[in-house]
């Protein structure tokens, strides 16, 4: 389904009662642990619990549990069979010793990036099985099972029981954030009153906010999708885009001028106008609001070059006393704007290789499913 599809009636309850669901969710990947174990009593089942708990609770989309889940998985089989290894072979204290310390070194040494989560369960899955080296491995391998029964269960849980897509959280993010942009620089064309200024900067921060919290679901959206899967850059240069918008309109919150000095300002004022009504049309079409996508004038980028030239080139000689203070202002103001522009060309960019990548995907799936 392409991303930016009205999501159905059964996707949208979900993601309405996220939280609830989740929730339930989490109880009842605990209660098959509880059933499984009551069926079939294993040793330290509760270690399946822990496991369920430290993946399923802070990440309730389908594809964050999914990658945490695998990773900790691989961690566990690697540490366990590295554990195993040493506890068989070695005979001497300080030799078993030295190659745990030497294996925990080997980890932490990698401990980066993506795929740090499985180098640290590898770490201390090593130790737990290894204990104290008296050669029992049976606690430590049951423990181990109980970990892989618990990645299991979650994953399958996240995955078939009212899943959580991380696509709907990532589309609320980044319809939040241009309608916090939109609403920005509407205020900005209104007023420039002190306490208005703290508000709108507080705005932005929310803005800022939304697209980490973007960020924060990237290798969620990957695991889900197959077509982020292959283009993740798309997202990422999304995520900057939306970064450079909010510094352009912090710098446009800190401009300041008498508009009754020189007619310029008006004039720049209506180019400030028309672009913030694409930013609003632009969220109200992330939203879901209106079915297609805004679309941006031909050539908009040259046609805003010579518009803001004209206005600086009238502001420098419309009136002979205007200082060259106020004449840079105004230069400054229209680069502020022309760059705004530019990054909402940049975002309607990103926006249709985005697209056109969903929409490639899906004539191959159903050229596949032919």
């Amino acid at each position: 389904m392409p991303i930016f599809d009205k999501p159905g009636i059964f996707a949208s309850f979900i993601y309405r009662n996220a939280r609830i669901i989740h929730t339930l969710k989490i109880a009842l990947a605990l209660f098959i642990v509880a059933l499984f174990n009551w069926l079939w009593p294993v040793p330290h089942f509760i270690w399946a619990m822990v496991t369920i708990v430290i993946i399923m609770m802070g990440l309730p989309q389908v594809g964050g549990a999914i990658e945490k889940s695998l990773q900790r998985a691989i961690g566990t089989l690697i540490g366990s069979a590295y554990g195993v290894f040493l506890v068989i072979a070695m005979d001497n204290y300080w030799s078993l010793m030295g190659l745990l310390i030497f294996g925990v070194c080997v980890v932490v040494l990698l401990n980066a990036g993506r795929y740090s989560y499985a180098y640290l369960v590898t770490g201390f899955t090593m130790i737990i099985v290894i204990g104290d080296a008296n050669h029992d491995t049976s606690e430590a391998l049951w423990r181990s099972a109980n970990i892989l029964m618990g990645c299991l269960i979650a994953m399958l849980v996240s995955l078939f029981v009212l899943p959580i897509k991380a696509k709907q959280d990532w589309r609320a993010q980044l319809g939040k954030s241009f309608s916090l942009m939109a609403e920005v620089l509407a205020n900005h064309l209104q007023t420039h009153d002190n306490v208005e200024l703290l508000a709108e900067r507080l705005k932005l921060e929310n803005a800022m906010k939304a697209v980490l919290a973007q960020k924060k679901l990237f290798f969620s959206l990957e695991w889900e999708s197959q077509t982020l899967k292959k283009h993740p850059q798309l997202l990422t240069e999304l995520a900057n885009e939306q970064v450079r918008v909010i510094i352009l309109l912090e710098l446009l919150l800190m401009s300041h001028w008498r508009e009754e000095e020189n007619d310029a300002y008006g004039r720049m004022q209506q180019i400030a106008q028309r672009l913030q009504q694409d930013f609003a049309a632009l969220a109200d079409y992330v939203n879901g609001k209106r079915h297609d996508r805004p679309l941006l004038p031909l050539e908009l980028e040259q046609q805003l070059q010579r518009q803001l030239l004209v206005e600086q080139q009238l502001a420098s000689g419309s009136d002979s006393e205007q200082t060259d203070h106020q004449h840079f202002t105004q230069n400054g103001y229209g680069w502020l704007l022309y760059q705004l522009a530019l990054a909402l060309l940049a975002i309607n960019q990103e926006l249709d290789k985005l697209e056109q990548a969903y929409d490639k995907q899906q004539f191959l799936n159903k050229a596949m499913a032919e």
